[in-house]
């Protein structure tokens, strides 16, 4: 049961949940999903760092990741404050085929290495080989941690029945609504000390969710917003979050999640 991770004492943009591994991960950072790329995604990411944010999340498949790295070499803060996570596309799984969609993420970023590097899904196959290329690559250091995401316990089992380390992080859709449902995945990732990391946290912005009873009730009591009051709920349950949006004044008033108890 919850918490689902050893939460930090105090909450806050600077505050890390611990990863298996040994490194930390701030707990919360931007997503980029379906950004533009070009002035769009420049834009969220260098708010987002300007505001106090220190991760961001990206993946291969978004189409953004030259953005995402330009805003961060322009950002001022420097590289080794930034926790940067992208993602391998499925059409990218293999061994050789890894190693190569790493070494493309890493040259349109344009950094020397990512802090997270996730298997985006589990849908190709070759999970053990895909997997294998990452570790290899973590030890040539162009990866600081090595994770997964839209993974399942069976896939999860698979990795550990050959023998392999487990992921540090599974970043999954999670929300009050998904969460009955995904509770054996989550034992078994707190079992296993694997990071859940929540998204579509907000439910993708769909008014018909945001506005059940089930979350208006606790955002009446609290007189927060539906969007503090979702990603404080994940926070609480150990979950790390990753907020999107292309808002300069949204961007920044997520971070009010901070100030919010429930």
């Amino acid at each position: 049961g919850p918490p689902y991770a050893q939460l930090p004492r105090v909450f806050s943009p600077t505050a890390t949940f611990q990863l298996h591994d040994g490194k930390q991960m701030p707990v919360m950072g931007l997503g980029v999903y379906m950004m533009k790329q070009g002035e769009e995604t420049y834009n969220a990411v260098k708010w987002a760092l300007d505001a106090g944010y220190r991760m961001i999340d990206t993946a291969a498949i978004y189409h953004n990741e030259e953005s995402v790295g330009k805003a961060i070499a322009e950002s001022g803060v420097s590289r080794g404050e930034i926790f940067l996570a992208t993602k391998l596309w499925d059409s990218d799984h293999g061994y050789d085929a890894t190693i190569q969609g790493l070494e493309t993420s890493l040259a349109k970023l344009k950094v020397e290495y990512l802090d997270l590097y996730l298997i985006h899904s589990p849908n190709t196959g070759k999970l053990v080989e895909t997997w294998d290329a990452l570790i290899h690559m973590q030890k040539q250091g162009k990866i600081r941690s090595i994770g997964v995401s839209n993974f399942g316990v069976q896939h999860l089992e698979a990795l550990k029945e050959h023998g392999r380390p487990m992921p540090t992080v599974n970043q999954i859709e999670m929300h009050p609504m998904k969460y009955q449902e995904r509770i054996p995945l989550l034992d078994f990732c707190k079992q296993n000390g694997i990071l859940v990391q929540a998204y579509g946290s907000l439910f993708f912005g769909k008014p018909e969710f945001l506005e059940r009873s089930e979350v208006t009730d606790i955002v009446n009591a609290h007189s927060s917003s539906s969007a503090h009051v979702l990603l404080r709920w994940a926070l609480q349950m150990g979950f790390q979050i990753i907020p999107k949006s292309v808002k300069q004044q949204r961007i920044a008033e997520n971070l009010k999640v901070f100030d919010l108890e429930l």
